[in-house]
């Protein structure tokens, strides 16, 4: 022991390469005896550079690790006493396998015991060369508990969808072969003219010749043609299928979901993800299919031609396997990184875009731009730290194949020297061989590109799975329905565990009109999202004609129950497309009727083209009072048993909301209607009011009683009570 240094290092500077091959239970044994006061020897290693490599003691550091040991007692061993280790376990390893092999045909006792040396060995070693690139730090450890996905799943699901498109495949694949199998033939035609009529002159021969590498020639043109063209092809036919199912969940899922993600990250996904998926198709399909006759047929025949120039050939693939293993997991992860952040970057600009009037109004032009410049920098930076990875592989796997070359022409030009091989088999061997190595040599880009495509894979397939998905089943609503509402006990508490309701319990007669008032943050709008079943009560019920919501076909419930927001959508359209949103049946005469209800004959009187009127995204060429009454005949066109008005009217002024309440008043008394405000005019205009405080009833009635009895209706409409204290409630 003493002719080797002993020393006391950090755990973190021991590396172990065989740290996935080992089994719990054995490290286990080492914890508990290193827990129980049990000596072992320092653990050996090698010395590289700054950091050591674990040449025996595995199990042993393990168990240090997950003791939390800060530091471990080490032996240095020289290059040579490792060799040496390494040669007696090949030995005793040998000597096992020959053993049971001899064994075996004489006991076939021994042939489960053979099977299951063979196994382990094999696995051993295919565990090391997976945990490589973590061991070394350039991919990230997998925890045996990690949900994300995996590369290889990733890969397979995609090859899965292209499969989807098994016509394509076909005419992919039919020309990829012919591509291949012409370039074969004319490097083939190639040897014959530099061993035949290149020599002797003979014009009958390069003539059949000639007409050979035509039609090679004419093969290779149109399958050429037909690859590219229908790659092209099932390039965009699986973005289309990708974003089309994406976007087709986003729809499906229930809405707290989508609401996870803001707008711009969606988007990210959506366009840019997806559209990186075009690497995949072309560089899988046309590369791993087309490539692949041209290796193997280019493999086969350098063979054919000289065995010993092909040994060269068949060197490189060791190390272009380690060379992709160590970077391919390194570039996925940066690629992943990359696509996050621009997906933020995305989102960024979204929100300033949306918000850009009060960027402008509060002077922070500057302060966004910085924001912008430094999420912008970082994708820059995650997109460079990818790109040198791929670049270093790229690089690295050409300079081994340029290498080979070389070795070829070298040796070659020897053989033909001493007349073992003509001129003409080692020009045909360069040709296969640059046939054969240019493959390998893409290799690096072809991996790094495909990693990159499975980094977004991932994000867009995370959409495609996202759940729950909103099921219509469940008890079918009846034809006519009464619009009889009852909450009972009712609780919500968001994910942060704020309540917002609490045991709420109340009920609403059919074709009952009643306003419900609180605080901002009350609740309001919450009970208009769990009456649509966009939140889940987490406890009682809400009944609607005495069938439970929740148990209720959705798609009934949604067509009864219509919610009119504050902050309504309008979509880019005609106004006329924009008043029929959800009831593309609904004839003209209905639409003219839910105009004159909501108050827009005047505006539309002054539109130069009347309902053709092309409205802008989000409604931004009409005025905030206008919004909402285009939402509002929204809904009259709907024809729902049970309105929700949620702040509908906040942004007209209140004699224009008096003109709208009388004129629909008539409308309104064939339905149930909960209606929301702040406005005490508002209020005053329903014979009955519930008034809400913490999530539960603080009072319930006729609006001029629960100005004089309930204390919270008092603070909530302090400011306005006084100039209304004489007003007798209107009954609607």
């Amino acid at each position: 022991m003493a002719q080797f240094e002993t020393l006391v290092v950090p755990i973190d500077s021991v590396i172990d390469l065989l740290s996935v091959t080992h089994a719990p239970e054995v490290i286990q044994r080492y914890r508990e005896a290193m827990d129980s006061g049990a000596s072992f020897p320092p653990i050996s290693v090698i010395r590289a550079g700054r950091r050591f490599i674990v040449a025996d003691g595995h199990k042993r550091l393990s168990a240090c690790k997950q003791r939390g040991m800060a530091q471990v007692m080490v032996q240095v061993w020289s290059w040579r006493m490792l060799a040496g280790d390494q040669a007696r376990q090949f030995a005793r390893s040998t000597t096992r396998l020959v053993s049971l092999l001899w064994g075996s045909i004489h006991d076939p006792g021994m042939r489960p015991w053979l099977r299951k040396f063979y196994w382990d060995t094999i696995l051993h070693w295919r565990r090391f060369l997976s945990a490589l690139p973590a061991s070394l730090g350039l991919a990230e450890r997998r925890q045996g508990g990690d949900c994300g996905a995996r590369p290889e799943g990733t890969f397979f699901r995609l090859v899965r969808e292209c499969a989807r498109f098994p016509r394509h495949l076909v005419v992919i694949t039919v020309s990829l072969a012919a591509l291949g199998a012409a370039q074969l033939y004319l490097t083939w035609i190639a040897k014959l003219w530099a061993d035949g009529p290149l020599r002797t002159g003979d014009h009958r021969a390069l003539h059949a010749l000639a007409v050979r590498a035509s039609l090679s020639c004419i093969v290779l043109i149109l399958g050429l043609f037909f690859s590219r063209y229908f790659l092209q092809s099932l390039n965009q036919h699986l973005v289309q299928a990708l974003r089309d199912r994406a976007q087709r969940r986003l729809l499906d899922v229930e809405l707290s979901s989508v609401r996870r993600f803001e707008v711009g990250e969606l988007m990210s996904r959506m366009f840019n993800d997806a559209g990186a998926l075009t690497q995949f198709v072309r560089e899988i399909l046309r590369r791993g299919i087309g490539e692949t006759f041209v290796l193997a047929g280019s493999l086969i025949m350098i063979v054919r031609l000289e065995w010993r120039l092909a040994a060269i050939i068949a060197l490189v693939g060791p190390p272009v396997y380690l060379l992709l293993s160590y970077c391919g997991a390194y570039v996925r992860r940066r690629s992943a990184e990359a696509q996050q952040e621009v997906g933020a970057l995305s989102a960024s600009f979204t929100q300033q875009l949306a918000g850009l009037s009060t960027i402008k109004g509060f002077q922070t032009e500057a302060a966004e731009q910085r924001v912008f410049e430094r999420k912008d920098s970082l994708y820059r930076r995650h997109a460079m730290r990818s790109q040198f990875w791929l670049a270093l592989m790229t690089t690295g796997v050409w300079a081994l194949t340029f290498a080979a070359l070389l070795a070829v022409v070298w040796y070659g030009t020897s053989l033909v020297a001493l007349g073992r091989v003509t001129p003409g088999v080692l020009f045909a061997f360069c040709l296969y061989a640059v046939q054969t190595v240019e493959p390998v040599r893409r290799l690096g880009e072809v991996h790094g590109l495909t990693q990159q495509a499975l980094a977004a894979a991932s994000r867009v397939f995370e959409i495609i799975d996202l759940g729950p998905v909103e099921h219509d089943d469940g008890v079918a609503l009846p034809d006519a329905i009464e619009g009889a509402l009852s909450f009972e006990g009712v609780d919500f508490q968001f994910p942060s565990g704020r309540s917002v309701l609490r045991k709420l319990s109340f009920t609403v007669a059919p074709r009952e009109t009643v306003a419900i008032v609180a605080a901002s943050g009350g609740g309001k709008s919450t009970i208009a999202n769990l009456m649509l079943r966009f939140l889940a009560p987490t406890g009682g019920r809400i009944l609607l004609d005495g069938i439970d919501i929740q148990d209720a076909r959705l798609s009934q419930l949604r067509r009864a129950i219509c919610v009119v927001e504050q902050d309504p959508f309008i979509f880019s359209g005609s106004l006329f497309d924009n008043l029929r949103y959800g009831s593309p049946d609904a004839e003209a005469e209905r639409v003219s009727d839910a105009i004159a209800l909501a108050g827009l004959e005047r505006f539309l009187a002054a539109l130069p083209a009347g309902l053709d009127t092309q409205l802008a995204e989000s409604g931004r060429n009409i005025s905030g009072g206008q919004y909402q009454r285009i939402a509002l005949a929204r809904a009259i066109v709907r024809d729902p048993a049970v309105l929700v008005l949620d702040e509908a009217t906040s942004a007209v002024d209140s004699e224009t909301e008096q003109g709208i309440f009388e004129r629909i008043a008539p409308w309104l008394a064939r339905r149930t209607v909960l209606v929301m405000t702040h406005r005490l005019s508002t209020v005053m205009r329903f014979p009955r009011v519930i008034v809400l405080s913490e999530g539960a009833i603080a009072g319930d009635g006729n609006p001029a009683l629960l100005m004089r009895t309930c204390p919270v209706f008092q603070r909530l409409f302090a400011e306005q009570i006084a100039p209304m204290a004489g007003r007798e409630a209107p009954v609607i």
